[in-house]
């Protein structure tokens, strides 16, 4: 397994809390072959950088804070998008003197990333440090940029896990709803959460059928089915979703059904005791959103993509190849952000992703994986091969098209376009990075053959 091989499996294996930094540290440390590497953020402390997570490879060292000012973190700070990257190749003890770590670790070299949120404002950046020289590469750099996409989303789910957890807590303590449900399905007394979840008094509760206060449908879709296992004598704790029409909007809540017994042993109805949980799955599910899209044109990101790709291949039929890998990459984009300015070539990608939306809306997945590059996962469903080709080709042409069509900058009109690749999945090909890798080198060969004036392939 070659290092790059290393790192990507360090970086895919299943990991939900802190740990992954450590994991993709390592897997940095091994693509740029240095002694040590780093994630840190500015901290809380005004004028100092936190070090959330440092690797050696030789030992142990556990976080740390030092003054952002004389450090070789400051100019990263001072950086911003597109020019994210930092390297001082080999003479990092000339540059900064006096600055003690350097002095500890006997390092020479550094490279950094800046690792930037949503609205382009630094969240952190990551750092490797050597005892040697370093010289900067395409495949190093390429998995810094990779690297410190990922790290900042992971930063922003913990974040926001950890808030889940103060929420789980406020929401345990001030949203306790408890009620006593008869046979009759109908409440015969319920508390003061009830009163806020439905935004009524008790008394206009109480007496009430279930099906009055929550609907038809969410009564025998819901409700009902749990209140009668009850009814038999079954606790349960469970999650449910309800949309009462006295509520703007559905609500989540955990509830635990406890069978009731009269004097004689006979169940007489069920206590229902429940807590609201609506605004913990609303931060859950932004959080997996998060995850899995890009932020600028809400597309399915890389990661979004892969997993996608994984799932879908073992159910392709093995007799023919009718799934086509599509890659797409706009045509000088780069002169788009010179000229104009990254709003504007933001712009563009939030208008081709829309183009997308619209030709490929039958397509399995239509994802952004980085830049101005999109993959296209589409079936075609033909007698023969040509009639395949054809599809593909005409997919393609209304495309580019509609990428002709630009958009509107101050007055001028923006035209687009667009290198496409293609490549059909045979029905023994199981590996994603290697699919799209063809369609890859597919797209660069009719982008040659583009600037050549000869015909695509």
């Amino acid at each position: 397994m070659t290092d790059l091989e290393e790192a990507l499996a360090l970086l895919a294996a299943p990991c939900i809390d802190e740990r992954f930094f450590q994991r993709a540290l390592k897997a940095l440390a091994l693509v740029t072959q240095c002694r040590w590497a780093a994630f840190a953020r500015p901290s809380t402390h005004r004028g100092k950088i936190e070090v959330v997570a440092f690797c050696d490879v030789k030992q142990t060292i556990p976080g740390f804070e030092f003054d952002l000012k004389g450090s070789p973190c400051e100019a990263i700070y001072q950086m911003r998008y597109p020019d994210t990257h930092l390297l001082y190749a080999s003479d990092l003890q000339q540059r900064f003197p006096d600055f003690q770590l350097i002095k500890d670790l006997g390092a020479v070299s550094y490279q950094a990333e800046l690792i930037l949120g949503d609205e382009g404002n630094p969240l952190g950046h990551i750092l490797v440090m050597d005892p040697l020289p370093q010289r900067e590469n395409t495949k190093s750099r390429e998995f810094f940029r990779l690297l410190a996409q990922r790290i900042g989303i992971e930063y922003k789910r913990l974040l926001m896990s950890r808030e889940l957890s103060v929420h789980k807590e406020m929401i345990a303590s001030t949203h306790h709803m408890m009620s006593f449900v008869g046979l009759d399905y109908r409440y015969h007394v319920v508390s003061k959460g009830y009163e806020h979840l439905l935004n009524c008094d008790a008394s206009e509760i109480i007496g009430k059928h279930a099906s009055e206060i929550h609907g038809e449908a969410v009564f025998e879709n819901h409700i009902r089915p749990l209140l009668d296992r009850s009814f038999a004598g079954e606790s349960i704790n469970t999650q449910t979703r309800i949309h009462p029409p006295s509520v703007a909007e559905p609500q989540y809540l955990n509830v635990h059904h406890n069978p009731h017994q009269d004097e004689n042993g006979q169940i007489s109805g069920v206590i229902v005791s429940a807590h609201n949980i609506t605004e913990l799955q609303k931060a859950k599910e932004e959080s997996e959103y998060l995850a899995f899209h890009d932020s600028l044109t809400q597309l399915p990101n890389r990661l979004a993509l892969f997993n996608h790709f994984a799932k879908l291949l073992p159910k392709l039929p093995m007799q023919q190849a009718d799934l086509a890998v599509l890659y797409l990459d706009l045509d000088d984009f780069k002169q788009i952000n010179d000229n104009y300015n990254h709003q504007v070539g933001d712009k563009v990608l939030q208008r081709v992703a829309e183009i997308l939306r619209t030709v490929c809306s039958n397509a399995e997945m239509v994802a952004r994986i980085g830049g101005d590059e999109f993959i296209i996962l589409h079936s075609f469903e033909a007698k023969d091969e040509s009639d395949k080709r054809q599809a593909l080709n005409a997919l393609s042409l209304s495309l580019n098209q509609m990428l002709e069509e630009g958009i509107r900058h101050e007055g001028e009109q923006l035209r687009l376009a667009a290198s496409i690749g293609y490549h059909w999945v045979e029905p023994e090909q199981r590996d994603v990075s290697a699919l799209i890798c063809m369609a890859d080198k597919s797209m660069y060969r009719n982008k040659r053959r583009k600037r050549l004036n000869q015909p695509y392939q």
